[in-house]
């Protein structure tokens, strides 16, 4: 399997992964097939093993460290693929071999994990990494060494005193992309009764050997992406997407309040469900302040697992065609309309897909009239047919002509209710039909 496109994990297959790895048969056989989650041995040889056997990777966590499970992590890494991917400058909404990014995993622990499977499943991404734990940023580096990876990572042992994107010290003047796993509590208390499963219906999935450093912090997961989004605040577009994962509801959905409480307007939230039994849901929230805008489904989980008035502005609209659009109508109609609008519009044909960029709103009746009239006037000029950074709405257009329907994507653009005109624009083409 292509690692690049490698899909979030539903489940594992312990039975084929104790064919494919001997020291987890050996496991799976001790226990007849019943592993015991609570058992940090168990979880290393389990962890080992499906880095090993999925993703050809090595690890080696001491004893005391935090040894991750891998289905949300690799879950986690695969939204944050899928997020770069929507929002690609070239709009092709689709994975790029070609393609460079640099990102920053906060916060590395031991095994370097998160670095680890970006560069592993995208052999064009860099990564940055950093802690504040000594024994941890020995074992990241040991663990990118052991994998030929340790020259695409620049390394930083920081201090609690020091941003947590600490991009002068990096010596990185721009970031992709950061992720983050956050120490989840806010002292010991609240982690031993967390992880003894006090007052919850059932007892944790599995056991955490996780040190205070990686599990406690003030304020706890909340705290920990607050002040991330408060650095965000200063850097801005520096780091085109800003991540972290959250370990409660309540605090993914008071991080999306804040965002919204400085006016940021292009956010992600993504639910990471990797449906093992050593899995538990979480959350993640990424932001940004450039006007890229990620497909819906990166951006909105769909199901009500997130309250619907926190989720970020649908970036696709669906037209159902009359009867009378079905076939190369619809095309036909689509481009005749579209070629009579002052923006610029690339259709493909092969794909049934457009993509189109507007410098306003060019659709409406003012604007049409006076382009009309320059047009007759000849003080015209003709579009180069190039995209425009410039440009206020970048948009793509795909007729389905199995399902009947037009759909319209948002690609780029900071104005909501642009978006919403052209959309209204598009619909009412066909609807007079």
């Amino acid at each position: 399997m292509d690692l690049a496109q490698r899909p979030p994990y539903s489940t594992v297959d312990f039975k084929a992964l104790a064919k494919a790895d001997p020291d987890f048969k050996q496991t799976w056989q001790a226990c007849s097939g019943k592993l015991d989650f609570q058992d940090p041995s168990t979880l290393q040889v389990l962890s080992k093993a499906i880095l090993k056997v999925d993703f050809g990777l090595e690890l080696s966590v001491p004893d005391d460290r935090l040894c991750p499970p891998i289905p949300n992590r690799w879950n986690y890494v695969s939204w944050i693929q899928g997020l770069l991917d929507s929002t690609a400058p070239s709009y092709s909404n689709k994975y790029d071999p070609e393609r460079e990014a640099t990102g920053l995993d906060i916060g590395t622990g031991a095994s370097g994990i998160y670095a680890l499977l970006c560069m592993k499943s995208r052999s064009n991404w860099t990564m940055c990494a950093t802690d504040i734990d000594k024994i941890s940023f020995g074992s990241a580096a040991a663990n990118f060494a052991k994998n030929n990876l340790l020259s695409r990572t620049k390394m930083l042992h920081t201090t609690p005193s020091m941003p947590l994107i600490p991009l002068e010290a990096l010596g990185t003047q721009q970031l992709d992309f950061t992720l983050c796993n956050p120490p989840f509590f806010t002292d010991s208390t609240e982690m031993e009764r967390s992880l003894s499963g006090t007052g919850k219906a059932t007892g944790p999935n599995a056991i955490c050997t996780g040190s205070s450093n990686e599990m406690v912090c003030s304020g706890g997961d909340l705290g920990f992406v607050t002040r991330i989004v408060e650095e965000s605040l200063v850097l801005r577009d520096k780091v085109t997407w800003y991540s972290s994962m959250l370990g409660k509801l309540s605090s993914a959905k008071a991080i999306v309040e804040l965002l919204k409480s400085h006016g940021i307007t292009n956010w992600a939230v993504g639910v990471l469900d990797p449906g093992t039994k050593t899995g538990t849901k979480r959350w993640v929230v990424a932001w940004s302040f450039g006007d890229a805008r990620p497909r819906n489904s990166i951006a909105r989980p769909p199901g009500g697992s997130f309250p619907h008035e926190l989720l970020p502005f649908p970036t696709s609209y669906n037209i159902s065609l009359p009867s009378s659009m079905i076939g190369s109508a619809a095309i036909d109609k689509l481009n005749d309309q579209l070629s009579t609008l002052d923006l610029v519009w690339k259709w493909h044909t092969a794909t049934a897909t457009g993509v189109g960029e507007a410098s306003e709103n060019v659709w409406g009746r003012a604007y049409r009239r006076a382009y009309e009239r320059r047009k007759r006037e000849g003080q015209v000029e003709m579009h180069a047919n190039t995209f425009d950074k410039k440009a206020k709405l970048a948009f793509r257009i795909t007729v389905i002509q199995l399902a009947g329907e037009i759909v319209l994507e948002w690609l780029r653009g900071d104005d909501q209710v642009l978006w919403e005109s052209f959309c209204g624009c598009v619909h009412r083409w066909f609807k007079q039909t």
